[in-house]
């Protein structure tokens, strides 16, 4: 019998459960779990719809959720369909913002949309919910699916459903705190979990808005992660630069590098560590060919020599002492 997720927090609906088909099964064996375990945590709050049979005995993929009290970031990686069978009729009063990940969904005429919403891959949507819908999904699918009390964004949101681009300044960094919290919640104090939960509201609002407050210190790890995600993306991009990547998310230089005042290294600093990271994992890869004096330019280092000191200074020892060290 398949064993039931484990809630990890500090106290009550603050923590994360998941349920995944490597772990407790597939089908039923996956699916149930979670159901059970959100219906014990979540299910006064934001009670689930009825899923189809189909999804019920063939799921295949994991769910992930982080509860935060009244907030809760559900992620969903999935390679078989999902779907509703039933919904309920009782009335909700909350905010659900859906980015796709991967494949698409599709939510049912929603009450305040005026036919169906799709969310694909970069897109996200978020409405009021007021009466539950019915959404199916591509059989490949990977999904953030968040909820938030009505209160808190229902003057921005009602009757005014906004979907976008989950490339957006607003999108990223949002996304960039919610993937902070992921790793981090189960070791909140309640204290650092009411923040997380505070947080994530005013990044939502400023997705709405397309505008976060810059300088709120609250908000600078995210600006920080976001920047840190940007800069993974493009360390092969000979522009890639502070500048680039704070026009990039509509702050300033000084904005970003403030956010960084808190961190071990500058921005820069960790750009340049990362692209040493990439090209010593590059040379030692088995079966590699790579030269020195290729990563030196693959990674945009002035030369080799250039190329050749800084990684001496990180690594303590030179490229090709570093390659025959023992795995």
């Amino acid at each position: 019998m398949s064993s039931r997720p484990r809630f990890l927090g500090p106290s009550d609906q603050v923590g994360t459960f998941t349920a995944e088909t490597d772990s407790t099964g597939t089908g039923r064996g996956t699916w149930e779990p979670f159901i059970d375990t959100w219906n014990d945590r979540m299910g006064d709050l934001y009670p689930l719809p009825e899923f189809s049979a189909s999804t019920v005995d063939g799921f295949q993929g994991k769910v992930r959720s982080v509860t935060l009290r009244d907030t809760a970031v559900n992620e969903l990686w999935g390679s078989s369909r999902v779907s509703t069978q039933s919904v309920w009729t009782h009335e909700h009063d909350h905010i659900r913002l859906y980015v796709g990940l991967r494949g698409a969904m599709t939510l049912r005429d929603p009450h305040d949309q005026g036919g169906d919403a799709y969310v694909s891959a970069g897109t996200y949507f978020m409405h009021h919910v007021v009466t539950e819908n019915h959404f199916h999904t591509t059989p490949e699918i990977g999904n953030r699916i968040f909820m938030f009390p009505g209160e808190a964004l229902r003057s921005l949101v009602a009757g005014k459903p906004r979907a976008g681009r989950a490339t957006s300044p607003a999108a990223q960094i949002l996304m960039a705190h919610t993937s902070m919290v992921q790793r981090t919640v189960s070791d909140l104090s309640p204290v650092a979990a009411h923040a997380s939960r505070n947080a994530l509201l005013e990044l939502a609002k400023g997705l709405v808005l397309d505008h976060f407050d810059d300088h709120e210190p609250t908000f600078t790890p995210a600006l920080a992660q976001a920047a840190k995600d940007l800069a993974d993306a493009r360390l092969t991009d000979a522009g890639l630069s502070p500048a680039a990547i704070a026009a990039h998310l509509h702050v300033s230089v000084r904005t970003l590098q403030r956010a960084f005042t808190s961190l071990d290294e500058s921005f820069s600093a960790y750009i340049r560590r990362r692209r040493l990271e990439e090209a010593a994992a590059a040379l030692t890869a088995p079966g590699s060919r790579l030269t020195v004096s290729e990563a030196a330019a693959r990674w945009h280092f002035t030369d080799s020599s250039h190329f050749i000191r800084a990684f001496k200074k990180h690594y303590q020892a030179t490229p090709a002492q570093f390659a025959r060290r023992p795995t």
